[in-house]
């Protein structure tokens, strides 16, 4: 099957016209006519997953962040993603990403998220009006209810679903919650509409000192679970949705390991 192909199957899924105003996304390099015959998913295009790629011989790259988020002044070797690129090219490999369309999407990122951490009745933290969609259905984050749980016993299933080795906590221990909001990646921005929509606390990554500070100013306690670990979950449902609609002809592999050193000291 060719690489044009298999997009035009995936995006059944996560339409261009979800993809927001501030995103840069989609089919970002290569040749649409090329044969595929092997896939590899992963959250990000870095020297890891572009050796696996090569070493392996997969023709096809997908992942949820792109390569290519701001304009290129230049495209040469001697710089990381400029590398990056141009090895993509020698090796004739494809590469698409699904980003804030896999966020806003029905059985997205923020559902996901929100399934794996055992919440019910979801519905949008923040409402995004798109076109041709309902306007309560499409958004970002979501806020919904767990069975009422000591707070330290719902700390232990989110490291556990989500396979963190920590998390960071900001605002005061609440005994008991029930109503949670999340969303994948970076959420910081929608603090206040978490807060507004009545949950206890608030699960996301890339929380900074200031965001830490509003969360607790508004009495809503703050999870800072990691951006890769928050959005990890949806790799797996991304490579489930091409082997069904795939008819399982193409191999297809999910790299779940973030290529960036961590450690806690």
């Amino acid at each position: 099957m060719i690489a044009n192909d298999i997009i035009k199957i995936l995006e059944k899924w996560v339409p261009k016209k979800l993809i927001d105003s501030w995103d840069n996304t989609g089919f970002q390099i290569g040749n649409p006519d090329i044969e595929v015959s092997k896939i590899l998913i992963a959250l990000d295009l870095d020297e890891d997953v572009l050796n696996k790629a090569i070493e392996e011989k997969f023709q096809m790259i997908i992942t949820h962040h792109p390569i290519i988020f701001k304009p290129l002044k230049n495209l040469t070797t001697m710089d990381y993603t400029g590398n990056i690129i141009s090895q993509v090219i020698k090796n004739d490999i494809v590469v698409y990403n699904a980003h804030s369309n896999l966020d806003l999407a029905e059985g997205g990122v923020n559902d996901k998220l929100a399934e794996v951490l055992g919440l019910k009745d979801t519905s949008p933290v923040t409402i995004v009006t798109k076109e041709d969609f309902p306007e309560n259905k499409i958004g970002y984050g979501r806020v919904g209810f767990v069975d009422r749980i000591e707070l330290n016993k719902y700390l232990d299933i989110i490291k556990a679903n989500l396979d963190a080795s920590h998390l960071i906590v900001y605002g005061d221990k609440k005994d008991d919650i029930e109503k949670v909001a999340v969303c994948g990646g970076s959420g910081s921005d929608f603090i206040k509409d978490a807060y507004k929509q009545g949950a206890d606390i608030y699960i996301t990554g890339d929380i900074k000192y200031h965001d830490a500070e509003l969360g607790y100013q508004l009495g809503l306690t703050i999870v800072d679970a990691g951006h890769f670990n928050t959005e990890k979950i949806i790799l797996p449902t991304i490579k489930d949705y091409l082997e069904k609609n795939l008819n399982n002809k193409i191999e297809i592999e999910v790299l779940m390991e973030s290529s960036v050193p961590q450690f806690i000291y």
